[in-house]
C-alpha cells in the first residue's frame, strides 16, 4: 500500500517542478523583452521684438528631432527639420530648412533644459558660409537670451 503513495508523491513533485520551471521561462521571456522607450516633446520660443526662433524637438533616447523655424523681420523665413543627438544637455544636430524655396542644411548645437534651449554661437564660418563649432562641448559659447519652454503650436 505504500507504493501508491510514493508514486502519488513523486507525480505531485513532477507536477509542481514542471509548473515552476514553466513559470520561470514565461518571466525569463517576459524580462528579456525590451522595455518601450517614451517620446518626450519640448516645444522653446523665443521673440525678440518682430523675431520669432520656434523650436519643437521630440526626444526617444539620446536622439532628438523636430522643427525649427527662424521668422526674422523683413527677412526670408527658414523652416525646417532639425536631428541630433543629445548628450549631457547640449544637442548636436543638424538643420535642414527650405528658404525661398531652396534647401539648405546646417550644424545647429542647443544646450537645453526642460525650461530653456539656449543656441550655441558658432566661432566661424566657413567658405561656404557654413557655422563652425569647437568640438568640445565646454568651449561652445551660447546666445545669452534663451527660447523659452511653452505650449507646441
Amino acid at each position: 500500500m505504500k507504493t501508491p503513495y510514493i508514486v502519488l508523491a513523486l507525480g505531485t513533485g513532477i507536477l509542481a517542478s514542471c509548473h515552476q520551471q514553466g513559470q520561470q521561462q514565461t518571466t525569463a521571456v517576459t524580462d528579456s523583452l525590451p522595455a518601450e522607450t517614451e517620446k518626450k516633446v519640448n516645444c522653446y520660443e523665443k521673440t525678440l521684438g518682430k523675431d520669432t526662433v520656434l523650436l519643437t524637438l521630440t526626444y526617444q533616447d539620446s536622439v532628438a528631432t523636430g522643427k525649427l523655424v527662424y521668422n526674422f523681420f523683413e527677412k526670408d523665413k527658414n523652416t525646417g527639420d532639425f536631428n541630433g543627438i543629445v548628450h549631457q544637455g547640449i544637442i548636436r544636430g543638424k538643420y535642414t530648412f527650405y528658404s525661398e524655396g531652396v534647401e539648405s542644411s546646417r550644424p545647429v548645437i542647443f544646450k537645453v533644459t526642460k525650461e530653456q534651449a539656449f543656441e550655441a554661437v558658432p566661432e566661424s564660418f566657413d567658405k561656404q558660409g557654413i557655422p563652425v563649432f569647437p568640438a568640445d562641448d565646454n568651449q561652445l559659447k551660447f546666445d545669452s537670451v534663451p527660447l523659452e519652454a511653452g505650449a507646441c503650436k
